[in-house]
């Protein structure tokens, strides 16, 4: 008897039943079942790096800093992007913990000026008195201070021989971040920032022509161009944030941002960095404010830039399969 159409769809969907439960079986014989990755949580979170990660030890930042009604600093207001992500965790840094929380687990390290030859000497000194755990996270931005160094020797330099200046220190950069995570820690690495596009790129090429602003452009992008390929990319340990493409986001669609002003800095010349505050900023029209302006001074973001750094580093904490 030929089987009636009906019939042969009864016989498949059983086959295809016995068949999944089958596999169901062997699957549970094994071990298996719904596979799921643990959120890594951090012990501690270990900041390396330049300004650009930097609480001073009363809290002020290298940025758009808040001050109350009576000119006091609020250092947990305007926070830097480490500052976002620890708080992420509940941590605080002993730099600015005016809830006075016992034993801060999050330890600033970085300091203001530093090149990747410092970081180097930062993840030394750390690991001198102190040891990486597993259960740490490492923070690492740096980068912006070994381009200026380079470019402060163009033109009497070539744009070659300082290319090559700043592709090694990127690999420098990468090799600690490298060990850092060869040690245990999961790390979040950041891009620095295109010091073309800053205030200080724009006074230079007044005064030399656009070719300076290109210059600073193209070694800003030869250091992180060479921090990314020699990172050891396996998606386990390191994660990647993207300042400077973040920023090149920022300069294209300001409005995207709440910004009005990209090219100039917003702090007055009488408070620098880090003294600046939203009642030290320049007098413009509009009035300018700490979120409307992308940068503070002439080569350091406003603290809208490390808000959206500080929630790009979270979204990559998250997603990693550290």
């Amino acid at each position: 008897m030929i089987p009636t159409p009906k019939a042969r769809r009864a016989t498949r969907t059983t086959r295809l039943a016995a068949a999944a439960a089958l596999a169901a079986g062997l699957l549970a014989a094994c071990g298996g079942g719904t596979s799921t990755v643990d959120a890594f949580v951090p012990g501690r979170i270990l900041v390396f790096g330049d300004e650009l990660n930097v609480l001073t030890t009363d809290g002020r930042k290298y940025t758009t800093n808040s001050v109350d009604e009576n000119d006091v600093l609020q250092c947990k207001a305007n926070p830097i992007w480490v500052q976002v992500l620890a708080a992420q965790y509940g941590m605080v840094f002993a730099e600015c913990n005016p809830d006075a929380v016992a034993n801060p687990k999050a330890k600033m390290l970085a300091a203001a000026g530093a090149t990747t030859d410092e970081l180097a000497t930062q993840i030394r000194t750390f690991s001198s008195g102190d040891s990486i755990e597993t259960d740490d996270m490492a923070t690492v931005l740096v980068g912006m201070n070994d381009v200026l160094q380079a470019y402060a020797s163009y033109p009497a330099e070539s744009e070659d021989v300082l290319i090559a200046r700043v592709e090694a220190a990127g690999e420098r950069a990468a090799a600690q971040v490298n060990e850092l995570a060869a040690a245990g820690a999961r790390v979040l690495v950041a891009t620095s920032p295109d010091m073309g596009q800053t205030p200080f790129a724009k006074a230079e090429s007044l005064e030399k022509g656009d070719v300076a602003a290109a210059v600073l452009s193209r070694l800003s992008a030869a250091f992180n161009r060479s921090l990314r390929l020699s990172l050891t990319n396996d998606g386990s340990k390191i994660g990647l944030l993207l300042m400077d493409d973040l920023m090149h986001g920022m300069v294209r669609v300001p409005a995207a941002y709440g910004m009005v002003n990209t090219d100039t800095a917003v702090c007055a010349a009488e408070a620098p960095l880090p003294d600046c505050n939203n009642n030290t900023l320049i007098t413009a029209d509009p009035t300018p404010t700490v979120s409307s302006y992308l940068w503070a001074d002439a080569t350091h973001p406003t603290a809208v830039v490390h808000n959206y750094l500080g929630v790009q580093a979270i979204t990559r904490a998250r997603n990693n399969p550290f």
